[in-house]
């Protein structure tokens, strides 16, 4: 028998109804380190895919965190691993996750132009954050107090693991500072601070690690040591919107399109 014309009408009507229905939304929420990357992935994303929608929210990796055991976000990006305090919490509500490693945020030692040194190992670098070491002569420069500058993302878990391990606290004799860190060692000329690449500028002497610089695939292969990995998290199993999201952020990460 044919179909008649309302039924034909009807069915084209619905198939036009299916194509306009909007995709359901995806919720990223997380660390401000991967806050570029994310957003600029999801404007490509909503281009590409049209009735997508994809919003990014700026905060910190305990906010992702957060976000995913309140069944908030699809989504968290996460500065460096996950303490072992936000674990338990998600073993103890059932919550399972998987993780995918984005990047890596080298950090980088710096000092002002006219520091003599332009080398340190690892673990003096460390001595010299936790308070062991509190003279330059310690370092083969000439005799003179150091000062550890203690500033943003100096804050974050993640950072003071990197640089002082997981039981280190910072020297007692450390300068909490913000703003300008090339201003800032070129008033204490006996200071040395950490900062990301992105934070490099006139005024500020980065120093090699062991003779390695944070070249980024040195980086990306662990040999340079003061790094930090950026995560992508999820439930497991993903929800249907954040699996589609997360294949497209994976494909852009296959192609070398990295935070």
């Amino acid at each position: 028998m044919r179909p008649s014309r309302f039924c034909l009408s009807l069915l084209i009507a619905c198939c036009a109804l299916a194509q306009a229905a909007p995709l359901p939304a995806v919720q990223v929420r997380g660390s401000q380190a991967l806050l570029p990357w994310a957003r600029r992935a999801a404007e490509d994303y909503m281009a590409r895919y049209p009735g997508s929608s994809v919003t990014v929210v700026a905060g910190s990796s305990a906010f992702g965190a957060q976000s995913l055991l309140d069944g908030n976000a699809d989504i968290a990006l996460a500065h460096g691993a996950m303490p072992s305090s936000w674990q338990s919490r998600l073993a103890r509500s059932g919550v399972k996750l998987a993780q995918i490693v984005a990047g890596y945020q080298a950090l980088l030692p710096v000092v002002s132009p006219d520091n003599p040194i332009s080398d340190i190992d690892p673990l003096r670098l460390r001595a010299v954050f936790t308070g062991a070491i509190v003279d330059w002569k310690e370092l083969g420069a000439p005799p003179g107090p150091v000062t550890p500058l203690v500033g943003p993302p100096s804050g974050g878990q993640a950072w003071r693991e990197a640089v002082l391990g997981p039981l280190g606290r910072f020297a007692p004799h450390s300068a909490l500072i913000g703003g300008d860190w090339a201003a800032q060692l070129s008033r204490r000329p006996g200071g040395i601070a950490i900062v990301t690449a992105a934070e490099l500028a006139p005024g500020l002497k980065p120093l090699t690690l062991s003779g390695l610089r944070a070249d980024p695939a040195l980086v990306a292969c662990g040999r340079y040591p003061l790094r930090i990995p950026l995560l992508l998290l999820t439930p497991q199993p993903p929800t249907p919107a954040g699996a589609s999201f997360l294949r497209y952020l994976q494909s852009r990460l296959r192609a070398g399109d990295r935070p």
